[in-house]
């Protein structure tokens, strides 16, 4: 008798160890995926062109395009004046401005799924965001 006792406290355990692990490994892969969105059972991720993604995933139920200017910084070596000590080229911080082209879609998946926010840096897929849950019928 207590040997059944502790053979059926035993199996309780595993169980619910195996549970549990289940559980953690099914967030941790879903975690990992957090830098794309699934359409359907495809996968875009970082680095995606905007074409892949709306050949994937249709088109966005909202798109907002705008242009950024931004100014990066680099260390670069630019002639100076040679003496006998320099070879005519000195270290130095060169700033270059540049126009990034940003576009953000939107995937609004039906009220009992949440929206999908993606932004897009240069026509690639940079960031893939989740919202609150949609608005719309489902789909």
């Amino acid at each position: 008798m207590r040997y059944e006792r502790v053979m059926r406290t035993q199996l309780i355990a595993a169980v619910l160890v195996s549970v549990t692990l289940g559980l953690v490994l099914g967030l941790v892969a879903s975690s990992a995926r957090a830098d794309g969105m699934y359409c359907g059972s495809r996968v875009v991720s970082r680095g995606d062109s905007l074409y892949q993604v709306r050949s994937l995933c249709g088109e966005p139920d909202d798109a907002q395009h705008r242009v950024e200017t931004r100014t990066v910084r680099a260390r670069a070596r630019v002639p100076c004046a040679r003496n006998e000590n320099t070879s005519g080229k000195c270290d130095a911080v060169v700033e270059r401005t540049t126009d990034v082209v940003i576009d953000e879609w939107t995937y609004d998946l039906g009220r009992q799924r949440l929206v999908h926010l993606l932004t897009f840096v240069d026509g690639k897929l940079w960031r893939t965001e989740t919202g609150g849950y949609g608005n719309r019928l489902d789909r």
